[in-house]
């Protein structure tokens, strides 16, 4: 017989090892969720910016077709004449003397044609 007494233990065992990787997929899971989300978002807050930019140019860009109107509106023949007519601008003759040249003035030829251009190849 045996004398030994072993006692019985009921117990049950806690798995480490597959608490540790559940728990692991669950953490990596909600990483990936957590990033996935944060990069939403941050995609989001960029386009606003996009569209707020866009906007900005679009505005600006109507702003300067207003502006160049204007400006071509105010240079135009009539507007100028009218300006004259009221007194804001002058208008004065420009003497010969007041002209700056570069080259000395082109002579017309004795066939009395006004030659601005000269070929060095022509004159031979």
């Amino acid at each position: 017989m045996n004398t030994e007494l072993t006692p019985t233990v009921n117990s049950n065992p806690i798995q480490i090892g597959k608490i540790l990787c559940v728990s692991t997929i669950v953490a990596i899971l909600l990483g990936v969720g957590l990033g996935f989300v944060f990069l939403k978002n941050q995609q989001f807050a960029i386009g606003e910016q996009i569209r707020k930019t866009e906007r900005k140019i679009q505005q600006i860009h109507a702003e300067n077709e207003v502006l160049l109107a204007k400006v071509t509106e105010l240079t135009s023949r009539p507007a100028l004449q009218a300006r004259v007519k009221s007194g804001y601008i002058t208008v004065v003759n420009i003497t010969s003397d007041k002209i700056a040249r570069l080259t000395p003035p082109v002579q017309a030829t004795e066939d009395g044609i006004l030659r601005t251009a000269f070929n060095e190849a022509s004159r031979q």
